[in-house]
């Protein structure tokens, strides 16, 4: 647990968005027989008539190739919604009759078949419930067997296929061979009959209502952080620790405890080299089942964990959002209005909001890919990085992971890891200039810790640059003027 000095006393406002949920019936498009029989009308031997038979034989190809179903994106929330392809407008785009009566043009890129398979992660309309699809024998009749946990039972239900979201990270990772192209896109919606069986709509509603949240935070871990030196920070600790625990929560110690951190020491512990690959989801045992991860503080601070959050896009939450919803009995799974301030920029002069995906958490890939948040700034992608001086090599395990940041360490042995989670492609941290595995100019940045251990005999072409920066840059979300020697 970091406790640290106490910063500005600050309360930020927020903003979510929600979207239309709405249920209809599905419905069939007419079957071939009954096209058939409306082609094989006669018609007068007239050239009107040719004309007629032309029509009736377009209508023929259009009833026997059904109006292709589609799962779009919704931009206002970023998810894919069933719904059927209506038109082509302009370019590539094809206008979107969502199931729920809403409509929308959207670019082929962003469409994917109506296909659903087993073990597809989806999101339930009716209460947020993250779901996996177990059956999909009915599909032809648009429905779908969903199992959803709720941390404490396991429950199957059927689901019309319109009562579904999929978040797009998850279509990101796992839809690519669902694309569509035009060739392959039937347009025109024809009328299509009601049937005549109950509602999927109200089975829906009711399987929903049946699954309550018996723990809101099942399958979310937390990391805690405290920067305000308070009169009781034990009762504080313990609070917040209880509510984690109380509504299904998991507390985890340290960032290294889901993300190891692994890099590779030599030349007597006095060279460190980690790189993007050393950098992973790979949890302890007893965090294994976690889908998604936040931070909790009282207030926005530097302290390791908090940055190593922000670099990540991991939302920093104030811890009153679980607190107190705890004492007053009641949860809440919106997390938006609670996100703290990334920080204070000093060369700004402003409290910077945090640079996060809005929907994070909605899918497990946000954690399992997590150097893949295309949302998080990563001002250093691609570049190399040398930290030079021994406060900033991180130190051996003590008989855990190789090369681990455990919370032992001081704060500035965590930051070669900051910078390899602000996208830095590798990151090497030496004791001296002359323990570096490359000529100095070799480096996009050199880092020091602080500007008054800036070498004085450095060559001009070296870029160089103390951890205060790298911090700023971090809290600002862009990368700011180089401090001056």
């Amino acid at each position: 647990m970091d406790i640290g000095p106490a910063p500005i006393e600050i309360k930020a406002p927020s903003s979510r968005k929600r979207r239309r949920v709405e249920d209809i019936k599905p419905v069939r498009v007419p079957s071939k027989t009954s096209a058939r029989k409306a082609a094989d009308t006669p018609a007068p031997a007239t050239r009107v008539a040719k004309r007629l038979r032309q029509t009736v034989s377009t209508g023929r190809a259009l009833a026997a190739q059904p109006a292709t179903r589609v799962f779009a994106l919704w931009r206002q929330d970023g998810h894919y919604y069933s719904g059927t392809v209506h038109s082509l407008q302009t370019g590539t785009k094809y206008l979107i009759k969502f199931d729920d009566e809403t409509e929308d043009q959207v670019d082929v890129a962003m469409l994917r078949r109506c296909e659903l398979r087993v073990g597809d992660a989806v999101i339930l309309c009716h209460g947020n419930l993250r779901g996996t699809v177990v059956d999909i024998s009915q599909m032809e009749s648009e429905s779908i067997g969903i199992e959803v946990d709720d941390g404490s039972d396991t429950t199957s239900s059927d689901y019309p296929v319109s009562d579904v979201r999929i978040a797009s990270r998850a279509i990101q990772s796992h839809w690519k061979d669902r694309t569509l192209t035009a060739d392959s896109i039937v347009t025109i919606i024809r009328p299509k009959p009601l049937r005549a069986t109950p509602s999927h709509s109200g089975m829906s509603l009711l399987s929903a209502t049946s699954l309550k949240h018996k723990k809101p935070f099942a399958k979310t871990g937390f990391v805690v952080t405290l920067a305000v030196r308070n009169k009781h920070p034990e009762k504080l600790k313990d609070s917040v620790m209880l509510a984690i625990k109380h509504n299904g929560g998991t507390v985890i110690d340290d960032w290294s405890s889901i993300f190891p951190m692994e890099g590779t020491h030599s030349q007597s512990n006095k060279r460190w080299i980690a790189s993007q690959e050393n950098f992973k989801f790979k949890p302890k045992p007893e965090f294994e089942g976690l889908e998604r991860v936040f931070l909790l503080a009282d207030d926005y601070n530097q302290k390791p964990k908090f940055l190593v959050a922000l670099a990540l896009g991991i939302p920093c939450l104030s811890n009153e959002w679980i607190r107190d919803d705890y004492i007053n009995k009641q949860t809440s799974p919106d997390w938006q209005p609670v996100l703290l301030p990334a920080g204070f920029s000093e060369t700004l002069s402003a409290r910077v909001s945090q640079l996060v995906d809005l929907d994070w958490g909605n899918c497990k890939e946000h954690l399992t890919d997590i150097m893949s948040n295309t949302v998080a700034s990563k001002l250093l992608s691609g570049k190399t990085i040398l930290c030079l001086g021994s406060d900033l090599v991180p130190l051996p395990s003590r008989g855990g992971r190789k090369g681990g940041s455990d919370a032992s360490q001081d704060a500035s042995r965590v930051v070669p890891w900051i910078m390899i989670c602000m996208g830095a492609s590798r990151v090497e941290a030496v004791t001296e200039a002359k323990f570096a595995s490359k000529d100095l100019p070799a480096y996009d940045y050199v880092i020091v810790k602080e500007a008054t251990d800036f070498p004085k005999d450095l060559q001009d072409d070296v870029t160089l640059a103390h951890v205060p920066w790298v911090k700023d840059c971090l809290i600002s979300g862009r990368l700011l003027t180089l401090p001056s020697r």
